[in-house]
């Protein structure tokens, strides 16, 4: 009989325990703290359903059932109004299923209940947060701090808001106040680094973070962050010195390693970064981006084949991976394998990202194959899909005037105008093509134009200049034109060339071979400066140079007729040498 009246105790003491939240000073009953918590509950029966319907609440809310939860509080609360634990537990899971003002009402009631309770002041300060009214969510975690000045978790929840709000140095007193409480905290020290990271602080930051490994080796975040500060602080080799301690500690990160890996490319260390994306391929939520980093840095090394395969496979695996599929057409493109390029960027869909990319590869790869109907078409596919780019504008322009399709060339050039009328190298392909064409006016008047939005472009000034002293008209004016453009140039061979033609329709001779030579110099295999020096030494009389030059010209233009006509002019008057 004894053992059964002990143990009818023993069990009568565990059940005691909790219902002491219910008490009278916790309740609301009159309590030697303040005297007045409200109306005392009528008897101890209502006390116990009370309870009983608050541990049952407890137990739904921890399974995830927080509406049944709800109603187990409401029921408690009904037997017990004046309870502050239960309004602060039933306001707490208000806010988690997103009624806010139900909310704020019970939590503020179980404040007024029991100004000292703390979890009230937080859950309060959390809906604060969550509305944007971080004034108000600050005034209540120092509340909860006042009342519990040894609770860890406010002094966090406040920091972390301060430094949200970039108030970094309150964020800073917090995480030092609660090292006073709590010293060598592990979590104080953690975001005193996070918020000397963020203020660029990387050296208190290092300081920071180090303290945080050496209160705890485990913490896998603190290696993370205390690397990127090392890149961000420009000191590489500490940051993969840090990434390397961090796998030692955590061998499968995938976080630390993508960070070595993406680390060691940057720093072109791609047998190291090869390594270190082999490790990541093992893991199932890493392995795809692995594999295509593996496949990219094989096509750094040309090796293409290996490439190939890694890419390969990522495709069979991941058909619509249309990205992978825009490396694969270029390293089929790279390898000369211009038939399998462009089966991969012909399978690229309209509305992938990589399909303008696409097509330019698959103009650029009929151009070389001489189709430029097809180089054409890709080209305005692109353009369909990119809308009126001025880039790809100016590329199928120039693949219109190298078809010498020069109208289409210039309707195109226009519509670039139109998309950026203050671009001045449109205009000045535009002025090249109505060169082409033989429209000298628009010529010179679209150059000019060029100068209008640019004075100093000095392409525009030698064209126009140049323009002049082929037709032997306006030299003075040519004159100015070309000496300006060398003031902006002046060791550009072509402008000096012009200068030293202008001379040379002067009538100037001897300049005008001074200023082609040096022209020569800088443009030994350019064959019209070469043929330009000729006819200046042909004037000259200096008949055995100029024929020299010519031959050479000759060599570097062998589709010239003209040059050849003018070679076998001038073979003609100096005479068949004599044998001896």
């Amino acid at each position: 009989m004894k053992k059964k009246i002990t143990a009818f105790k023993n069990k009568a003491a565990v059940f005691l325990v909790p219902l002491l939240l219910l008490s009278p000073a916790v309740t609301g009953t009159a309590s030697a703290r303040d005297g007045s918590y409200g109306a005392p509950i009528k008897n101890s029966r209502e006390l116990s359903e009370s309870y009983y319907y608050f541990i049952a609440a407890d137990m739904l809310k921890k399974s995830g059932n927080l509406t049944g939860a709800i109603e187990l509080y409401k029921k408690a609360l009904k037997l017990a109004p004046d309870t502050a634990i239960i309004n602060a537990e039933l306001g707490n899971l208000y806010m988690n299923t997103g009624e806010m003002e139900l909310a704020k009402k019970h939590l503020e009631r179980a404040v007024e209940l029991d100004p000292t309770y703390p979890n009230s002041y937080v859950f309060l300060a959390e809906i604060y947060t969550a509305q944007h009214n971080d004034e108000a969510a600050v005034v209540n975690y120092k509340a909860a701090i006042s009342h519990d000045p040894k609770g860890v978790r406010n002094y966090i929840l406040l920091g972390t808001l301060y430094a949200r709000m970039k108030q970094y140095d309150k964020a800073e007193e917090t995480f030092n106040s609660l090292l006073k409480v709590t010293p060598d905290s592990i979590m104080a020290y953690y975001y005193l680094a996070r918020i000397s990271f963020e203020k660029s602080d990387y050296a208190r930051a290092e300081e920071y973070y180090l303290k945080t490994i050496a209160a705890n080796n485990h913490f896998g975040a603190a290696y993370f962050e205390l690397g990127i500060s090392y890149e961000l602080d420009k000191k590489p080799e500490m940051a993969v010195d840090t990434y390397k301690k961090g796998l030692e500690v955590f061998p499968g990160d995938t976080g630390i390693m993508s960070r070595l890996g993406a680390l060691y490319l940057q720093q072109n260390k791609l047998d190291d970064a090869l390594g270190v994306y082999g490790d990541l391929e093992k893991s199932p939520e890493s392995k795809t981006e692995a594999m295509v980093k593996i496949g990219l840095i094989r096509f750094e090394k040309k090796d293409y084949d290996g490439a190939i395969a890694k890419f390969s496979a990522v495709l069979a695996a991941n058909p619509d991976y249309h990205r992978v599929r825009y490396y694969l057409g270029t390293t089929y493109e790279e390898k000369g394998d211009n038939a399998g390029a462009a089966t991969e960027f012909k399978a690229i869909p309209e509305n992938d990202q990589s399909f303008t990319d696409s097509r330019i590869h698959l103009a650029y790869i009929y151009e070389k194959e001489g189709k430029i109907d097809e180089t054409i078409a890709a080209l305005k596919e692109a353009i369909k899909v990119k809308g009126e780019n001025t880039d790809l504008l100016r590329l199928l322009a120039s693949i219109y005037r190298e078809a010498k399709r020069y109208d289409e060339a210039v309707e195109v050039l226009q519509r670039a105008i139109n998309s950026d009328p203050k671009d001045p190298e449109l205009y000045f392909m535009l002025g090249v093509v109505y060169d082409d064409s033989h429209m000298d006016e628009k010529t010179i008047s679209t150059m000019l134009k060029v100068l209008e939005i640019d004075p100093k472009h000095a392409n525009a000034l030698n064209y126009i200049g140049y323009s002049y002293a082929e037709k032997g008209i306006k030299l003075d004016e040519a004159e100015n034109y070309i000496k300006k453009a060398l003031e902006i140039k002046p060791e550009s061979g072509h402008i000096i060339d012009s200068l030293g033609w202008v001379y040379y329709m002067k009538g100037d001779v001897k300049r005008a071979i001074t200023e082609l030579e040096k022209a020569k110099k800088y443009l030994p295999e350019d064959p019209l400066v070469t043929e330009h020096l000729a006819d200046a030494y042909l004037k000259d009389n200096s008949k055995t140079k100029a024929l020299a030059l010519y031959e050479s010209a000759s060599k570097l233009d062998p589709n010239n007729v003209a040059l050849k006509d003018k070679i076998k002019k001038l073979k003609s008057e100096l005479g068949t040498p004599k044998k001896p």
